[in-house]
């Protein structure tokens, strides 16, 4: 892992969606990689006031499976944004430029939980490519995107634990869980933000390419693979 990759999300984890929650997590279940495995495109929505781990916990394991994954950001509009703690960042796409999305990653910001759900272009842009894509991940606050695109209706989900509450009740037709780091709901995942958006983006790994290719990534993360066992019961829906 790259040294400038390793001290953002160092420094991210102090200043964003560092989770506190230490209970059960999610159980991960062991995928066997197709036989003939085509490339994924990951997209990765990005936008100002972004919070950076979320952000770059996926970026950083996707790229570490290597060729078998595509790996791009899109943003809102061209031109550089801004993140929450001041790095600024260049889309490789703007709305309505970008190839098709296998993975959606929603990361979080700091309008998350305001502004941002009142955007009908940035909330119709997430619903729009989640209808092809063969899974739909939020990080942190992401959920909350997730829940107003109306991709959590009837599922179980979670968040960035101190605002679980604040989801359920702003959408009361989701299911939300305290007790889970990630929670996977068919093709949905969401997950705590932080250190889980890790967890939660190589479960996504393992499902496509199999334990086999998760394990190397974990490794190459400095993440055993013995740790990707999951405690807890299954939260695969």
């Amino acid at each position: 892992m790259s040294r400038f990759v390793s001290t953002l999300v160092a420094g991210a984890l102090l200043a964003a969606c560092q989770s506190t929650n230490h209970g059960p997590s999610t159980s991960a279940v062991q995928a066997s990689a197709p036989a003939h495995a085509a490339q994924k495109n990951v997209g990765i929505l990005i936008f100002d006031g972004l919070f950076i781990t979320e952000y770059s916990a996926p970026f950083d394991t996707y790229k570490h499976v290597g060729k078998e994954v595509n790996v791009f950001t899109v943003a809102p509009k061209k031109g550089a944004i801004k993140t929450y703690e001041g790095v600024t960042l260049q889309p490789d796409y703007a709305f309505g430029q970008e190839p098709k999305i296998d993975v959606l990653v929603v990361p979080s910001g700091i309008h998350s939980i305001d502004s941002d759900l009142d955007d009908g272009a940035f909330i119709g842009w997430i619903q729009d490519k989640s209808r092809s894509a063969e899974y739909v991940t939020s990080h942190c606050w992401g959920a909350f995107s997730l829940a107003k695109a109306g991709l959590l209706d009837g599922r179980e989900c979670t968040t960035f634990p101190s605002s679980i509450d604040d989801l359920q009740k702003k959408f009361p037709k989701i299911q939300a869980r305290k007790d889970q780091r990630f929670v996977v709901a068919g093709k949905t995942i969401t997950s705590n933000g932080g250190l889980a958006a890790y967890e939660a983006a190589l479960f996504v790994v393992e499902k496509l390419f199999g334990k086999e290719k998760a394990d190397s990534v974990a490794t190459g993360l400095v993440f055993a693979p013995q740790n990707r066992t999951y405690a807890g019961n299954p939260r695969i829906l």
